[in-house]
């Protein structure tokens, strides 16, 4: 039996030999291996760990023992290697120590020596979210005013400057400076409209989609409505297009809701319209009968509030025409009566008022009809929390995608993440701190290690290593990070992706076909789209639909259809193939019923995949 394969109480004892004997190279080496048995109990996996911390402590290589304290969460084995470790674990060491202990004065005490240390290493954005952790928002605010000064300068980095000029406007609010925070909101508008333009021109409307929800929580905190409505339309158009729609659809409510707060019925009236009729589109009978419900109440309110505020009363004679549009669409025809009424009571002319009257007289005695309205529902609503990007994406922005950095973080968080995916990203770590332990130009296999590695984590906020070692990479390298991106079900990984089916290196090209035929996952859509439609590779183009084939939804089986219809003989075989191991539904529904209407060609490969899966046609 090899060492690798080996249990982990085999392993443990053989390295507990080896330390006795004092081969402290071997120990380290099989305790290393006992450690990448990931998925094994805490009970056994925590004494594995003790034994290796000792280890590394005894061979100098303070940074990795540090690593596993992490991992245990042990402030006392942490202190008494703080002063042997660089002055970067050692900020982010006190940053754990204020995050694991109850406000008070002993947090204030470990954040702010921590901002000291950051600000000392040149990490600004750590260093201010220190400070505002421990509501010292004076300093914050001078940090987030420095680094917003520098990155408006370089001109390159609108998105990062567009948050931090956010924090800036935050910490003037917190320190009571309006004049201030107006204009660093203004400011940080403009650069993230701008980011937002740019990520959508380059295909990365993830990105953008980060823009748009900062714009959202810049409109609730500065109380501008219109930059809440921007963002809003702007995620839902996006949510929209990825087919996320119970996204969507929550988020056309929090628009909804958001809209009713600040009184901004007009607005919310158009806003419910929209989300009625997409939910109408998607076949989600009650959420449109709900969403046309809201919108006749919005639209009595516009009515009320104009004539309140002394407004003309065609104004409000036009609201209240529009939401009994609304309810008559819905049979609600009492609602309707009662409406007319009303009109036929205002400051109208006298021949619009008459008319009105004697509509109201058609509706005497009439019922509303039964009509099954309701939100969406509470099983299908997702984790409406948004993370503090303002927060995250500057931290991800100045750690400059440092393999060690983001496991690091990982590592911390024990109340985010599982056991086994810090114990991955400890391992990771470790893995990387050694890399940068070598002087000179580090070993192309320890590197596609760390790519492995990365792979096994799984994170979003691993995907910055992984980009950055993609582009500073060998051919070796960048197949080893196409592989692991494999395991990253976000659309945010098709950016490297792309780029590496354009790669001049064949073993890269090749790597992402098999890449991009992996990530199916629903709103992987759109980039999977974008490819099969954009790229000159005959191979990406039969990836991505085989991608594609195996999302269960609306737009990808009407992609298909069309491919049976109008492509050529490859995208005809390859979307076959593909479709006949699929185990999604929507695709035979919707080429059962375009069946008749197709060519020959395309009907003889719809009835193979039929033929394959057992359905009759």
């Amino acid at each position: 039996m090899s060492s690798a394969s080996a249990p982990l109480r085999v392993l443990q004892q053989q390295g507990e030999q080896a330390l006795r004997a004092n081969n402290l190279p071997q120990a380290l080496n099989l305790l290393h291996q006992a450690a990448s048995k990931t998925s094994a109990r805490e009970n056994e996996y925590l004494p594995v760990l003790r034994r290796l911390r000792e280890v590394m402590t005894r061979m100098g290589h303070h940074r990795e023992a540090l690593s596993v304290d992490w991992y245990c969460a042990d402030s006392s084995a942490e202190a008494e290697l703080l002063e042997r470790v660089p002055d970067i674990d050692r900020a982010r060491t006190l940053q754990a120590w204020a995050e694991r202990v109850e406000a008070g004065n002993r947090q204030v005490k470990y954040y702010g020596q921590a901002a000291q240390i950051y600000e000392r290493c040149g990490m600004v954005a750590h260093a201010a979210i220190c400070r505002e952790k421990s509501q010292d928002f004076k300093t914050a605010r001078a940090l987030w005013s420095r680094l917003s000064q520098t990155l408006s300068a370089s001109g390159h980095e609108r998105y990062a400057a567009g948050l931090a000029r956010f924090n800036l406007a935050r910490t003037c609010t917190k320190t009571n400076d309006t004049s201030a925070a107006r204009a660093a909101v203004v400011s940080s508008v403009h650069l993230l409209e701008e980011a937002a333009d740019r990520y959508e021109r380059i295909g990365q409307r993830e990105r953008a989609f980060d823009c748009y929800q900062v714009l959202i929580a810049i409109g609730k905190r500065s109380g501008e409505f219109e930059h809440v409505l921007e963002g809003y339309v702007n995620v839902v158009r996006i949510l929209r297009e990825d087919n996320l729609r119970y996204y969507a659809l929550q988020s056309y409510e929090e628009a909804l809701a958001a809209a009713e707060k600040r009184g901004e019925f007009a607005a919310g009236a158009t806003i419910a319209q929209e989300m009625s009729q997409y939910a109408e589109a998607q076949a989600m009978t009650s959420i449109a009968n709900y969403g046309a419900r809201i919108q006749a109440k919005l639209w009595q309110q516009v009515a009320e509030a104009t004539l309140k505020r002394g407004g003309p009363g065609e104004m409000a004679e036009n609201a209240v025409l529009a939401a009994i549009v609304s309810l008559a669409r819905q049979g609600q025809f009492a609602e309707v009566g009662k409406l007319y009424t009303a009109l036929s009571q205002m400051d109208l002319e006298p021949a619009r008022r008459n008319h009105y009257g004697r509509a109201a007289q058609r509706y005497h005695n009439v019922r509303d009809a039964e009509v099954d309205a309701a939100p969406l529902p509470s099983h299908l609503r997702q984790d409406a929390a948004f993370p503090d990007v303002w927060h995250v994406d500057l931290v991800e922005w100045e750690q400059q995608g440092s393999p060690s950095a983001a496991c690091g973080d990982v590592v911390l968080e024990t109340a985010h993440w599982s056991e086994i995916t810090r114990r991955r990203a400890m391992l990771a770590r470790l893995q990387a701190l050694q890399i940068d332990a070598v002087a000179g130009r580090p070993d192309p296999s320890a590197l596609v290690r760390l790519a492995d590695l990365l792979g096994q984590i799984e994170l979003y906020t691993i995907l910055s290593p992984l980009e950055h070692m993609y582009r500073g990479g060998s051919s070796e390298i960048r197949v080893a990070v196409v592989r692991a991106l494999e395991r990253f079900m976000y659309k945010r990984t098709f950016v490297t992706v792309r780029g590496a089916l354009d790669d001049q290196d064949e073993s890269v090209r090749k790597q992402a076909h098999q890449t991009t035929e992996a990530l199916r996952f629903p709103h992987a859509f759109d980039p999977l789209a974008r490819i099969f439609r954009e790229s000159t590779d005959q191979r990406a183009r039969s990836a991505a639909l085989k991608a594609i084939a195996r999302i269960d939804t609306n737009e990808a089986a009407e992609l298909l259809v069309g491919v049976f219809e109008h492509e050529g003989k490859a995208e005809r075989d390859a979307a076959t193939e593909a479709l006949k191991r699929a185990r999604g539904s929507i695709f035979l529904d919707v080429a059962r019923r375009s069946l008749p209407s197709l060519a020959k060609p395309a009907q003889e490969s719809v009835r193979a995949v039929f033929h394959a899966r057992g359905e009759m046609v």
